[in-house]
């Protein structure tokens, strides 16, 4: 199957050859030069983490280096559906809250690509049994374009950087963590009367990992 120039991703498979990914080169130097910027080269070698902040409707890459993480960009999010708070079941349009990890990238979104979370996950489950909800949803995703029902919209040219950077990491799937609003700029509130009672704790535990995510300061 012959390259498409106009489409970031073509799967490719010739006579006797297992399945290959053909980037389009100028997404890959837009990457390159996006991580020579914070000093580190492609591909990144430690994998990378997302942060994900609803209030401020963005999303922050951070690349994993052998002594801190180190923030590398961060994109507008174009379209989040839902308000503060969990989701809790199919239907409900909220884009989760918690620490998830990218499961599946696809090449041939609707959404030009996409990025799969694994909504639910083992902490969305167990409360789930605990409060007796069966119907959780999922197919989740960070995906491009500006409309989105439930996951997280970026846009076209942010998707197809954020999928080469995933695609070319080493060191494991990468991780995403979703907060209602940046804990690390302002104190962590408690949830309201309304909230489930388990949220406090997620939220301690967001706060803390956030913590070891320090924005550089910038200089005069």
């Amino acid at each position: 199957m012959a390259a498409d120039p106009d489409r970031l991703l073509v799967l490719v498979k010739e006579e006797g050859e297992e399945p290959v990914i053909r980037l389009r080169a100028d997404v890959e130097s837009q990457v390159r030069s996006l991580l020579r910027a914070v000093g580190l080269g492609y591909p990144l070698q430690r994998g990378i983490v997302l942060l994900v902040f609803k209030e401020e409707k963005r999303l922050e890459v951070w690349a994993n280096t052998e002594n801190a993480p180190r923030f590398v960009t961060d994109y507008p999010a174009l379209a989040m559906s839902g308000h503060a708070g969990p989701k809790q079941r199919r239907g409900d349009h909220q884009v989760p809250e918690g620490i998830y990890r990218i499961v599946w990238l696809n090449p041939n979104s609707a959404f030009h690509l996409s990025l799969k979370l694994d909504y639910p996950n083992t902490f969305d489950l167990q409360r789930a049994e605990e409060e007796s909800r069966t119907d959780l949803g999922g197919d989740i995703f960070i995906h491009g374009g500006a409309a989105s029902v439930g996951c997280v919209a970026i846009g076209d040219g942010a998707i197809e950087e954020l999928f080469v950077m995933n695609l070319m990491a080493g060191d494991g799937p990468t991780e995403v963590i979703i907060a209602p609003y940046d804990f690390r700029q302002r104190p962590l509130q408690e949830p309201s009367s309304t909230q489930p009672v388990w949220l406090s704790r997620l939220y301690q535990e967001i706060a803390a990992r956030l913590a070891g995510y320090r924005l550089p300061v910038a200089s005069d």
